[in-house]
């Protein structure tokens, strides 16, 4: 088999281990839960062996490089003067070393058809996630469908209304909020510049992303939604020819959505969603949509500049931040560092270590959002919708969850 071609089967897997990880820690094989956390793990290394030339011999050779010295002084410190666990240290070091290299291996192994694979993958496996988490809503908090990883406690991470969030076949909301955020990138970019004529499924999987949005009680998936719709707005107006089809399919989107409001559970649901999003507020004070945004945003970026303060020159140790740092250093779950990805960071890594992996991410992120403006002008307006969920991961998103 020819190189080019395992390294796709891998990332192929890649892809089918990040959707369904969570469904073997939690339902299939739950006494391996913890070893799961790293299932991807050997994947990402023997793609990374097979793609060698396409990092090391291309473009994106000082990318990758510089995100490997990184993460090897990281580790170097974290073992020598912060905690000195080297397995703690080497399962925060891993995403470094291993995960955020495949980003660019994606690049240089699919072409644009591959994409619209993945896509359609995505948009379809909503419809039956969609159905996954409506039945986790509607279930007791203990039903085995609301079970945790590990299959022994139920996951009780609770919305509005006493009902909890659901997280799909994921082993957390993050996921789920991922996952239907990359699904309206890829529904809004196949109503803009998608293979035509359109699949009759693509509406079921539309119904799905926004069905999933209440039944999910995450404000983080609002805010992605949102991100997404506005640079497909932003994308479609570039390119001039595309605003069309992007009005065209908003107005379609939003007649199904207004059908779909009619569903008792939809309605229910959305209580659930409205009644978190109030109490949040008042607990919070953020008052607004827009204070939720700056204090979910800025709030971790000025508590990361606040540390600075007592901070350690060289941080208490990567992978400390995680729940595995947290359960070695402590014996139990928890965010013993922060919750935030900037004062996880900083804490872990100290404020040289640590904005020097910031600013990697800044760079990386200001480096795709200028080649998406560029292509969006050019009439390539694919980039720029998936800018609505790729710069916020870059630059605000928590690397410390599967």
């Amino acid at each position: 088999m020819p190189r080019h071609r395992k390294v796709q089967l891998l990332l192929w897997i890649y892809f089918w281990l990040l959707i369904f990880e969570g469904v073997l820690r939690k339902w299939i094989l739950p006494g391996l839960s913890n070893p799961l956390l790293v299932i991807r793990d050997p994947v990402c290394i023997l793609a990374i062996y097979y793609g060698w030339n396409d990092l090391i011999y291309s473009a994106v050779r000082s990318w990758v490089v510089s995100i490997w010295v990184i993460g090897i002084l990281a580790f170097a410190a974290g073992v020598l003067v912060g905690h000195g666990d080297v397995l703690t240290a080497f399962f925060g070091a891993r995403i470094l070393f291993l995960h955020f290299p495949l980003i660019f291996l994606f690049a240089a192994v699919f072409n644009r058809e591959d994409l619209w694979r993945f896509g359609k993958w995505t948009l379809i496996l909503a419809i039956p996630m969609a159905c996954l988490i409506a039945a986790q809503f509607s279930l007791p908090f203990d039903h085995i469908l609301n079970i945790g990883p590990g299959g022994e406690d139920p996951f009780k991470i609770w919305g509005g209304l006493d009902k909890l969030r659901p997280s799909g076949a994921f082993s957390f909301i993050s996921g789920l909020a991922s996952f239907f955020s990359l699904a309206l990138v890829f529904l809004m970019g196949w109503l803009i510049c998608g293979p035509r004529p359109l699949p009759i499924w693509i509406w079921l999987s539309a119904g799905a992303i926004l069905f999933a949005l209440p039944l999910s009680i995450s404000r983080t998936l609002f805010f992605l939604y949102i991100s997404v719709l506005f640079c497909a707005a932003v994308a479609s107006f570039l390119s001039g020819f595309a605003f069309r089809r992007f009005l065209v399919g908003l107005a379609i989107v939003g007649t199904l959505a207004l059908g779909i409001s009619t569903f008792g559970l939809f309605q229910e649901a959305n209580e659930a969603f409205s009644s978190r999003w109030e109490g949040a507020n008042m607990y919070e004070a953020e008052g607004s949509v827009y204070g939720v945004l700056i204090k979910r945003v800025g709030g971790p970026i000025f508590e990361s500049l606040a540390m600075l303060r007592n901070v350690e020159i060289l941080g208490k140790g990567i992978g400390l931040g995680t729940n595995v740092g947290a359960v070695r250093a402590t014996g139990d779950k928890g965010f013993i560092v922060s919750e935030g990805a900037w004062p996880v960071i900083i804490g872990e890594m100290g404020p040289f270590l640590g904005f020097l992996w910031i600013f990697w991410r800044l760079a990386l992120a200001f480096y795709l959002g200028v080649i998406a403006f560029k292509q969006a002008i050019l009439g390539n307006t694919l980039p720029m919708i998936f800018v609505g969920v790729a710069l916020q991961a870059l630059v605000v998103g928590q690397n410390s969850q599967p």
